[in-house]
């Protein structure tokens, strides 16, 4: 019965998160150095035969055994396709469950830093993660970094520019619309005897069309212009002198492990 339990537990997580992670391997933040989207149970038969030469309860055994028979591969075949999601959706069933826990209990420890340092207020914070966010992505699809300057740190924001200097140079231009922030969490934070030291990782969900084109002849040249594609990275925000929050570093979800050191 536990591993029933396991098994179902596994399957609700596997349906739960798919949309967050089924677009992940089509499309994903493609620049390594500039951190910059390149910019995303069974079934069954019927059967009939004939009744004649036949009697009630010889038919009524055939029916029962086919019966029980049928369970079995309903049975056998619903397991087999959770076990099949299991496997599939295991590494992002991990990273979720990694996210979750990190959340609350990054959420606890702000709750604390809180009381003495106005500075860590959640909510605040979280809401210039959310603008942070929109303003980026809308500058880079823009191919003007300027408007996101305040919210971002100097070196990340050269990386950027000169990326997008880059690209002009070979008449790209990445288009991004319908830019949508789905999820984000408190990941890791970090409080440090030096204020400007500090800083607080987040888990960002997004999802939005992207695609590429030659801005000479306008035609797409990468990605979809059609359907949204969604993506998870890890956000570093840091502490400046006047207790703003910037962004500072964005790194893949497949680098998680560097997150805090």
């Amino acid at each position: 019965m536990k591993r029933i339990i396991i098994f179902a537990v596994f399957l609700v997580l596997s349906v739960f998160i798919y949309r967050d992670f089924l677009f992940l391997s089509s499309k994903e933040f493609k620049s390594n150095n500039y951190n910059i989207v390149d910019l995303r149970a069974g079934g069954g038969g019927s059967s009939s035969g004939s009744a004649g030469g036949g009697s009630s309860s010889g038919h009524s055994s055939g029916s029962t055994g086919s019966g029980n028979h049928g369970s079995y591969n309903l049975i056998s075949r619903i397991m087999s396709n959770i076990i099949f999601l299991f496997i599939l959706f295991s590494s992002a069933i991990m990273l979720y469950i990694k996210v979750i826990r990190s959340s609350i209990n990054s959420k606890r420890y702000l709750r604390i830093l809180k009381k003495t340092d106005c500075a860590w207020n959640y909510k605040k914070i979280e809401r210039q993660v959310i603008d942070a966010f929109y303003v980026i992505q809308q500058a880079w699809t823009s191919m003007d970094m300027s408007n996101a300057r305040d919210y971002m740190d100097v070196d990340l924001y050269d990386s950027f520019s000169i990326k997008l200097e880059w690209m002009r140079y070979n008449n790209k231009q990445n288009i991004l619309k319908r830019i949508r922030l789905v999820n984000l969490k408190p990941f890791f934070v970090h409080d440090d005897d030096d204020n400007l030291k500090d800083s607080i990782w987040f888990y960002i969900k997004g999802r939005m069309i992207d695609y590429t084109i030659n801005t000479e002849t306008n035609e797409k040249i990468d990605g979809n212009s059609y359907y949204s594609t969604s993506f998870i990275e890890f956000w570093k925000f840091v502490r400046t002198e006047d207790d703003r929050w910037i962004l500072a570093k964005i790194v893949q979800k497949d680098e998680i492990a560097t997150i805090g050191r």
